[in-house]
C-alpha cells in the first residue's frame, strides 16, 4: 500500500510521523532514524509512500493505493 503525495517533503513528514509514532528516535552524534520508510517518485511528478504496517488514518486508508507507476529512469543514468 502507498499514500501519494504532491511533494516529496509531505511524504517525509508521514514518513517520520509514524517513526515517532513507533518511538523511533535520533541516537547521540546523529545516529539513528525516525523514518519508516523512503518516498519514490511517480511518472507523475508526485510521492509514493510505502505505508504496509503503519498505522493509517480512516482518510488515510480512503486514500490508500496497491501500486503506483516509478518515474522512468533516463537511460544516461542506467
Amino acid at each position: 500500500m502507498y499514500l501519494i503525495y504532491t511533494t516529496e517533503q509531505d511524504a517525509w513528514v508521514r514518513s517520520e510521523q509514524e517513526g515517532i509514532s513507533r518511538g523511533l528516535s535520533f541516537h547521540k552524534h546523529g545516529k539513528g532514524t525516525r523514518y519508516v520508510s523512503r518516498p519514490a517518485e511517480t511518472d507523475s511528478d508526485e510521492w509514493a509512500l510505502p505505508v504496509e504496517g503503519y498505522t493509517l488514518t480512516d482518510g488515510e486508508n480512503a486514500m490508500a493505493v496497491d501500486s503506483y507507476t516509478p518515474k522512468p529512469v533516463p537511460e544516461d543514468e542506467i
